[in-house]
């Protein structure tokens, strides 16, 4: 590459090539896809948990707070007294 003398060896390559604005598209538009994808795979992963049925010892969606587990569950009767 054969310099004129006003730096443009010193100047990266994508700003020389694309401009000031150009570079700063680019850069803005990257980190949107970024954020975009983001979401995009938050949303794939909230779809996911949300067609799970409860696992075992979970209250159903809707019951109140603090309700007592199902007695099929296997830890229903469960403590760590060794008097039982």
């Amino acid at each position: 590459m054969e310099a004129c003398g006003c730096g443009e060896d010193q100047i990266p390559w994508m700003l020389a090539k694309f401009g000031l604005l150009g570079t700063a598209s680019l850069v803005l538009g990257g980190l949107a896809v970024m954020i975009l994808a983001g979401w995009a795979l938050g949303t794939v992963v909230w779809l996911l948990r949300r067609r799970e049925p409860t696992g075992p010892g979970t209250a159903p969606v809707g019951a109140p707070v603090g309700a007592a587990p199902d007695e099929a569950d296997g830890f229903a009767g469960f403590t760590w007294r060794t008097a039982d």
